[in-house]
């Protein structure tokens, strides 16, 4: 065996003693930490038909929803867990969103994913829901059904979808980190989409 072969083999050995001894834990730390540091200028921009939602197995604060029925409404679609930091940090500004566009044709929905086995108690949920006054509806996504639709892989992600059911926007990480502006972007979009006429 050549000694480059011989070194990759031994470099292969301590990269597997590596993650063998990373507790289960270190990928959820990694999502959260590349979702605390994404930073966007600008939204995505994005054109594709918006997953429905998926074996959603609760909904709180509201019947159940589906977006087939919310055409002609601009909805506003956000991926959160109860225990992230930086999902909590976006609620803030979703449930001014929910004031300020109360009387246009807007749906916000939040699609809880946990992110660890307490996050799943059902109970839990609407008892944390309720804590930290969110008042729009959310839908409990226990199985990651919705979230593997959407292919998502942050907490948080939010996506815009238009009054035809496309997807046009996404936003991953917290709207103000680090001064982003994702607050102002994203109500800007908001309302361009709101002004865009509803296609039978």
């Amino acid at each position: 065996m050549d000694t480059n072969a011989m070194k990759s083999q031994n470099l292969n050995r301590k990269m597997m003693r590596c993650v063998c001894v990373l507790p289960v834990r270190a990928s959820v730390v990694w999502a959260t930490f590349v979702a605390n540091t994404l930073t966007a200028e600008e939204p995505k921009s994005i054109e594709q038909k918006a997953p429905e939602l998926a074996r959603i197995t609760q909904w709180i604060n509201s019947k159940p929803l589906a977006l087939k029925d919310l055409r002609g409404k601009v909805v506003v679609l956000h991926f959160w867990t109860f225990g992230c930091i930086n999902c909590q940090h976006n609620l803030s500004y979703y449930n001014r969103w929910q004031t300020d566009f109360a009387k246009d044709d807007m749906q916000i929905i939040g699609v809880h994913t946990p992110e660890t086995a307490g996050e799943a108690d059902e109970k839990h949920v609407r008892t944390r829901v309720g804590e930290l006054g969110i008042k729009y509806p959310v839908a409990v996504d226990n199985e990651s059904a919705t979230w593997k639709a959407y292919k998502n892989r942050y907490w948080p992600s939010i996506y815009l979808i238009d009054k035809q059911g496309h997807i046009r926007y996404r936003w991953d990480g917290e709207l103000e980190y680090q001064d982003s502006g994702g607050d102002k972007s994203m109500r800007a979009r908001i309302k361009a989409l709101l002004a865009e006429a509803a296609k039978p």
